[in-house]
């Protein structure tokens, strides 16, 4: 038998979903991948026939591992399909690295086909699988859903059809350096990202809610004043989906009502009512909208304890913007009281999914040595990632410029924390973000340019510099006269940085 029989054979249902993910794997991997992710809860609902099968597959994978009902060769094939079906299902809550689908689903398909294998062998005689071939994927269901989408005017396929396009259109954006400013999409992806379009835009005109979500969000999202109009029409599409209980729709027109928009005025008592609404079906950017909320009193009262299990919800869902906020409720007093390590935890899980913040306070933990068995090469390491995301630059930069100054006889090292520390005032006095930052960059740039300097005159003495290194002005808050000087000089204030007033 080949691995569609044997599939089918396990459990018509899985077979159904191992089919379905097989057949889209050409045209719509990130779909296929999403298929694999309930192809592992009804893995987890077979094992245990007892499992409430409204609960998070988090939960599900949890409640396998502490009943004895599965051990590392069925949780780790269980792990492999949740993380990828959560990327493919919420490629936003991932956007910190790009992601590989056709790569991913090599990667799951064959733990869908162990899981199988597992379940044959609790049912046999011998507790051993049946052999079976593995057959190769094919274009015909991408003919065939053409075939569907011109011929029977069918919403789903055309859906679909949208869905191949527009996972192409965003594999090719992501390799572009130069796109256009209304929708970010360059002029090799264009052609795809304009037909996912046209088979969404037919479908929802056909009342498809995965369409008119898709179709809508692309209209909102466009950027610039001629195209508020667009913008608008967007809103009424994804609002229709919405009203069908669609909870990523739910959740964008939940940050419609939060933010204000095109047709929406800003209204954060509507707004937290709708992200409630997607939260019950465990949707991570409303669950960690909500706990945002929750804790900052907006739309209603402060709660910290539910801001604490929204956010708990979608970080054991291994969403890492959820589980950067629970680190950030425990560094606040509010999560975790007693357990410091489960928050460091917490903390990791989301540097190790690429989060900026993440890894920018991780880093700065281990410079402070409070993270055992992490040097300064992990931290320069995660700084050196953060400095790509325009969000933790700034911060970035000045980390590295302090770690690498650390390095007082490496001129590689001293000359490229010059150029952080440079860049970082740079853009700090340009855009007026991160001043508290300023005085650590004038106190470090003097001290920079001496070590240079001695390290040059120390190690190539034909050729040192022969300037004066002005001495650093401190411009931080006031000291008195006989406290100790903040530049570091051992002096008393008054017989340093002051006599430069």
């Amino acid at each position: 038998m080949n691995d569609i029989e044997f599939a089918h054979g396990a459990s018509p249902h899985l077979g159904d979903l191992y089919e379905r993910a097989k057949d889209y794997g050409v045209s719509a991997p990130g779909y296929a991948l999403t298929l694999l992710r309930s192809f592992a809860e009804t893995v987890c609902e077979t094992l245990d026939p007892y499992m409430d099968q409204g609960m998070k597959l988090e939960r599900k994978i949890t409640r396998m591992r502490d009943t004895g009902l599965a051990d590392h060769t069925v949780l780790a094939p269980l792990r492999v399909l949740q993380k990828h079906g959560n990327i493919a299902a919420h490629p936003k809550a991932f956007s910190f690295t790009t992601h590989d689908y056709p790569q991913m689903l090599k990667e799951a398909l064959p733990a869908a086909l162990k899981l199988l294998e597992h379940l044959y062998s609790l049912n046999s005689a011998n507790g051993e699988a049946p052999g079976y071939t593995i057959t190769l994927p094919t274009r015909d269901n991408l003919q065939l859903l053409s075939y569907r989408a011109v011929f029977e005017e069918d919403a789903g396929a055309r859906h679909m059809l949208g869905i191949h396009f527009k996972e192409k259109a965003d594999g090719l954006r992501a390799t572009e350096s130069m796109f256009r400013a209304d929708d970010g999409y360059g002029f090799t992806s264009r052609k795809y990202i304009d037909e996912a379009n046209h088979w969404f835009k037919l479908a929802a005109n056909d009342s498809h809610v995965e369409a008119l979500y898709e179709y809508g969000v692309y209209l909102a999202r466009l950027q610039g004043e001629d195209f508020h109009e667009r913008r608008q029409a967007g809103e009424r599409y994804v609002w229709q989906a919405s009203e069908d209980g669609h909870a990523d729709a739910l959740t964008f027109i939940g940050d419609c009502y939060f933010w204000g928009s095109a047709l929406y005025q800003q209204d954060l008592e509507y707004a937290r009512e709708l992200y409630q609404q997607a939260a019950t079906q465990s949707h991570p950017g409303a669950l960690a909208q909500l706990g945002k909320m929750h804790e900052q009193g907006l739309g209603g009262p402060v709660d910290f304890n539910a801001a604490f299990r929204c956010s708990l919800q979608a970080a054991e869902a291994g969403f890492p913007r959820a589980q950067f906020h629970l680190y950030s409720l425990y560094e606040q007093g509010h999560a975790f009281t007693d357990d410091r390590p489960k928050a460091i935890a917490w903390l990791t899980e989301a540097t190790e999914l690429k989060h900026p913040e993440a890894m920018l306070e991780l880093a700065g933990l281990i410079m402070q040595k409070l993270i055992p068995g992490r040097t300064d090469l992990d931290a320069q390491a995660f700084y050196e990632e953060c400095v790509h995301t325009q969000e933790t630059r700034v911060k970035a930069r000045y980390g590295l410029a302090h770690l690498l100054a650390k390095k007082r006889d490496d001129l590689n090292a001293l000359h490229a924390a010059l150029n952080c520390i440079l860049s970082c005032k740079d853009e700090i006095l340009s855009t007026s973000k991160h001043r508290d930052l300023l005085p650590g960059c004038e106190r470090l740039t003097p001290r920079l340019w001496e070590q240079i300097n001695l390290t040059i005159a120390r190690t190539h003495p034909h050729h040192a510099l022969r300037t004066t290194v002005p001495r650093p002005v401190y411009i931080g808050p006031p000291v008195g006269r006989n406290e100790q000087c903040p530049c570091g000089a051992d002096k008393k204030y008054k017989h340093c940085c002051r006599l430069q007033h």
